[in-house]
């Protein structure tokens, strides 16, 4: 069993066909190791103002260290919907509670990162909240969260996109075409 940095314990996910059919369940090692098709999802933050909240992800965290990626985002347990993880881990991962989704879209995806093969159905979500909201981090996963403009994702990720995971590209070019990327 995979065991987070903060020593508690991922249960198994969701094991999908490639029609995102849910046909069981695996540890994410061996998810990833076998390529899997599993399930994921991602919460995309907006203030008032327009501005996106994004994390840095951990140093010790398995895929994409120390790279931008949406506010929060997980792995579907099994047991669980697409809606009940993307609230679940707004809450765990960032401290907001009872909150209202917008489902934007959902997308399937395929890359290597390393040794792990990674074959997954993504279900992006927005939440908009005042700016103002207390948020409270995971330490473990989060190394920092910070609101972006539209327009400082055009600069950041023109002259560093290797610094923004793949599937926070994918997302905003698909889910957020106003912002050009």
């Amino acid at each position: 069993m995979l065991t987070r940095m903060s020593s508690h314990k991922y249960p198994p996910v969701v094991v999908v066909n490639e029609n995102d059919n849910e046909i069981g369940a695996a540890m994410l090692d061996e998810v990833h190791q076998k390529g899997l098709y599993h399930r994921i999802v991602s919460v995309f933050v907006e203030d008032e103002e327009g501005r996106m909240l994004l994390q840095l992800r951990g140093p010790n965290v398995k895929v994409f260290p120390n790279c931008r990626d949406q506010a929060a985002g997980g792995h579907v347990d099994i047991g669980q919907s697409y809606e009940q993880t993307a609230k679940n881990e707004a809450a765990e991962e960032l401290g907001l509670y009872d909150i209202t989704l917008k489902e934007l879209g959902t997308h399937r995806s395929n890359l290597q990162e390393g040794e792990r093969t990674i074959n997954q159905f993504e279900r992006a979500y927005l939440v908009r909240i005042p700016h103002d909201t207390p948020l409270k981090l995971q330490a473990d996963e989060i190394s920092t969260l910070r609101w972006f403009k539209p327009a400082e994702f055009k600069v950041e990720i023109a002259a560093h996109p290797e610094n923004f995971t793949p599937g926070l590209l994918y997302c905003l070019q698909e889910y957020f075409p106003a912002l050009n990327l």
